[in-house]
């Protein structure tokens, strides 16, 4: 009774009613599958790209700004806790986590094997350097936005048929226009295809399946390469695919095909170009003489043909016999001057959107017509430095860290350092500035305190319990008794030793001082030659001279 009730519901009823699409491919959202319109294949876009003196121009300053430093190892802490894990990036030598001295620095041996083959002569059998094979990776972003590293391994099997190790052997390039990801409906790698690692050409859909040839167990395939016609599959840990403009789960987008109108144009005006100095397809104009004796312009024309092919400029003229039998002279325009179509502004204009998109400045083209000062200089040379740390990001963040982890390095990065070095000078004015700022702060009331990074941190003070309406009274602040008298430290310190300590009479001081004294009072030395109320009573009569 459930089952026919949900066979016959109304939800159920509209689902069936509901037409599935035949004429169109359907992807599941978030899917980005490849997909080149206006059939712009693969070889058609990469023959746009070769034949775009700008697009070049932008993907070669742009890739070698990318490398200028080439690539470095740094190591992931300075001190790792072998307890609780935690790394540190400075040297401690006690845990801040779990407090153990259980420390160690990263081991510089996971590093030597991974060095040894990037350092060596050639990474590959097809005699190509680790950078290299980098920078093909950098032009297959710009163009394609797919890019496919491939790693050739050796594995080690156990008993049991099972990868127990690998060592990686080799690193290539792989064609974006030939290799394919491959994955289920959901757009998980791995689909239902799966291949021994011996014989990469024997394939089966089901798991448990052993290979025909070697009885070895079967792996999912992730990535396949379709060229010249034959299959080579690759399993996970193989092959890395990646992007920079558009990056998805699946593939990216092409900047070319983005670019396609403008690349197009910019070629078609180049062959123009080109054409009108070399070929003279067609003529500027020509001159359209009228006279009564045709045959002999027919004559003359022949010999203006062979003219016109020795000189790409050279003007024909043309007679025309006139009903009225009277010659004229007419000029007749077949194309406007370059000068008149804008060659120039609209050239410039299809170029600046192209480095654009790249994020390549005019002053990286060799332009400097629309520089306007170094202010403006030194903002392009920012833009362009932009561009090429979000380029490095991708290799530091995604390429790299691949790498390393297949080499089963867990101590050390692989980087590309910054195109630009780090003014040493600049870095410490800017330590200099943050200092005093850390002590103006500190001056103003707050808690300051630096990192393990070297990095200051501040924070409000707690606030002091107020005293008022408390119980007891501040403590007196205690005076001396007899400042201001004719007793002086040594006769003080006489009259102690002997066990008599003077009266505030015999010091010359009254006991209760009732009223201030008037500014007449004083001694007439002091205010000789001034008014009496300009002097200073306060002055220890014991420093006065006698008077005169």
């Amino acid at each position: 009774m459930p089952e026919e009730k949900r066979r016959f519901s109304i939800t159920n009823f509209f689902r069936k009613s509901t037409p599935v699409p035949q004429d169109r491919e359907v992807y599941q959202m978030g899917i980005q599958e490849r997909h080149h319109p206006l059939m712009m294949t693969g070889p058609i876009v990469y023959h746009v790209a070769d034949n775009s003196v700008i697009l070049r121009t932008c993907i070669t300053q742009l890739k070698n700004e990318i490398f200028r430093r080439g690539y470095e190892w740094t190591p992931r802490f300075a001190v790792k806790c072998m307890d609780c894990g935690k790394e540190h990036e400075q040297t401690v030598d006690q845990c801040v986590e779990c407090d153990s001295i259980n420390l160690r620095k990263p081991d510089k041996r996971q590093k030597m094997y991974a060095n040894k083959l990037m350092e060596a002569e050639y990474i590959n059998e097809s005699e190509q350097m680790f950078i290299d094979v980098l920078k093909e990776l950098e032009d297959d972003l710009n163009v394609m936005d797919d890019a496919y590293i491939v790693l050739v391994k050796e594995y080690f099997i156990d008993g049991n048929g099972n990868i127990r190790a690998h060592k990686i052997k080799e690193i290539y390039r792989a064609d974006p226009v030939t290799m394919a990801i491959v994955c289920d409906d959901e757009g998980n790698k791995g689909g239902d295809t799966y291949t021994c690692i011996h014989h990469r050409h024997v394939t089966t859909s089901d798991p448990h399946e052993k290979c025909g040839e070697c009885g070895g167990d079967m792996y999912p395939v992730h990535y396949t390469n379709r060229a010249h016609g034959d299959a080579q599959n690759f399993i996970k840990g193989e092959v890395l695919h990646f992007s920079k403009y558009s990056p998805s789960r699946l593939y990216g987008t092409s900047p070319v095909i983005t670019l396609w109108n403008h690349l197009t144009t910019l070629i078609a005006m180049e062959n123009y170009i080109n054409q009108a100095y070399t070929k003279a397809r067609m003529p500027k104009g020509l001159l359209a003489v009228q006279t009564r004796n045709i045959e002999s312009m027919k004559t003359f024309w022949r010999g203006v043909k062979e003219k016109m092919e020795q000189d790409a400029h050279f003007i024909p003229v043309m007679g025309i016999e006139a009903e009225n039998g009277r010659g004229s002279v007419e000029w007749v325009k077949f194309m406007d001057s370059l000068k008149e179509m804008d060659y120039i502004s609209v050239k410039e204009d299809l170029r600046d959107r192209v480095a654009a998109f790249y994020g390549v400045s005019k002053i990286f083209m060799a332009d400097n017509s629309a520089s306007g000062g170094l202010n403006n200089e030194g903002m392009q040379i920012l833009v362009t430095n932009r561009a090429v740390e979000m380029a490095q990001n991708v290799y530091n963040k995604y390429v790299f860290p691949f790498i390393v982890k297949q080499f089963g390095i867990t101590d050390w990065r692989l980087v590309l350092p910054p195109s630009e070095e780090e003014d040493e000078i600049a870095v410490m004015r800017k330590r200099e500035i943050e200092v005093n700022i850390a002590g103006q702060i500190k001056n103003l009331g707050f808690e300051v305190d630096m990192d393990e990074n070297g990095k200051f941190t501040f924070k409000k003070p707690e606030p002091k319990p107020d005293m008022q309406g408390q119980e007891g009274e501040e403590e007196p602040i205690e005076s001396d008794p007899y400042a201001g008298t004719d007793i002086d430290q040594s006769q003080l310190g006489q009259m102690m030793e002997a066990g008599t300590r003077p009266t505030m009479a015999e010091a010359g001081k009254p006991t209760e001082v009732k009223s201030k004294p008037k500014m007449s009072v004083g001694p007439p030395n002091r205010s000789k030659g001034l008014p009496r109320d300009a002097a200073n009573n306060n002055v220890d009569r014991r420093t006065e001279r006698g008077g005169i």
